[in-house]
């Protein structure tokens, strides 16, 4: 399958217009998790529901339909693993997989590794503000000594809470979406 232009976004008026409903989406849907550590139902229903309609308005009929089916489903089975270790809550997962169609499938592998990168920043910047910047970077300096390090868990601080991973799935899936060419995997 061939993918959409070099900047789906941008090609049209329909293009932008649809960019600005996913990034609005995208936005509410991190605000909702970093307020509360949950994206709504409704939000990801409606989300997957403005991606089918622009894919096929993009895109044509049975191509478009079928982009939409193979990067959901893609979407999907690229981060329930995670859930299932209880490493991303469910509304993480269907987040990722509601916005995945409005890529196409090529794209959404790219999206889940600028999410994953997004991620890993998103725990670095966590584990300072909770274990400060010191004991952060000892037990990043001495991983290659000891890797052990890596699976001692350290303790959850009083009054913090889950890290909102929603947040660096919707830096992954807007980057990939705007600037396609960034990452090209596929």
């Amino acid at each position: 399958m061939t993918g959409f232009p070099p900047s789906q976004f941008l090609d049209s008026t329909l293009g932008v217009a649809a960019g600005a409903c996913f990034l609005g989406a995208l936005l509410f849907a991190s605000v909702s998790d970093l307020r509360s550590r949950r994206i709504p139902n409704r939000l990801v229903m409606v989300l997957g529901l403005l991606g089918t309609v622009y894919s096929v308005l993009a895109v044509g009929f049975p191509l478009g339909a079928s982009r939409v089916l193979v990067s959901c489903v893609i979407g999907f089975a690229l981060w329930i693993p995670f859930y299932a270790l209880r490493m991303l809550g469910a509304g993480d997962v269907k987040l990722f997989a509601a916005a995945s169609c409005w890529l196409a499938p090529s794209q959404v592998l790219s999206a889940a590794l600028v999410s994953a990168f997004a991620g890993g920043l998103l725990s670095l910047v966590g584990l300072v503000l909770a274990h400060g910047l010191e004991l952060t970077t000892f037990r990043i300096a001495h991983l290659a000594r000891d890797p052990k390090l890596m699976t001692t868990p350290l303790a959850v601080p009083t009054g913090r809470r889950t890290l909102p991973y929603g947040i660096a799935m919707a830096i992954g899936l807007a980057v990939i979406a705007w600037f396609p060419r960034l990452v090209k995997l596929v």
